[in-house]
């Protein structure tokens, strides 16, 4: 990723841990599509260069095969910097198809491959 390192530190299906948010947040209460369920994405971002990393969710992207660009649900922080050295932890959810396969988290600079754990149908 431009200007330091992401790392994703969780793939989790919201429909097998029942986590949600500190906080109300009704479009987490309310079900997935059909055909298709959510993640939890546990991001890690680590600023090395002296300009740092500019983070914005609406960046980021779930695409696969099998399916259509994913929808970013609910995001935590929305936006932010992070400065050289810091690290910071972002939670992203995504609704997803089930049947999408070879998933890669996206962003404006980053592909992250994301594995099939979190298939739950």
């Amino acid at each position: 990723m431009s200007g330091g390192i992401a790392r994703i530190n969780g793939v989790i299906p919201l429909e097998t841990d029942g986590w949600l948010p500190d906080g109300a947040s009704t479009v987490l209460a309310e079900s997935a599509g059909a055909g298709s369920h959510r993640v939890r994405i546990i991001l890690e971002l680590t600023a090395l260069d002296p300009e740092g990393i500019t983070y914005s969710a609406d960046d980021f992207a779930i695409t696969g095969l099998g399916s259509v660009e994913s929808r970013l649900v609910w995001a935590y922080p929305e936006k932010a910097v992070v400065s050289q050295g810091e690290i910071m932890t972002a939670t992203q959810v995504f609704e997803i198809p089930n049947q999408s396969i070879e998933l890669l988290l996206q962003g404006a600079d980053a592909r992250l491959a994301l594995g099939t754990e979190h298939h739950t149908g």
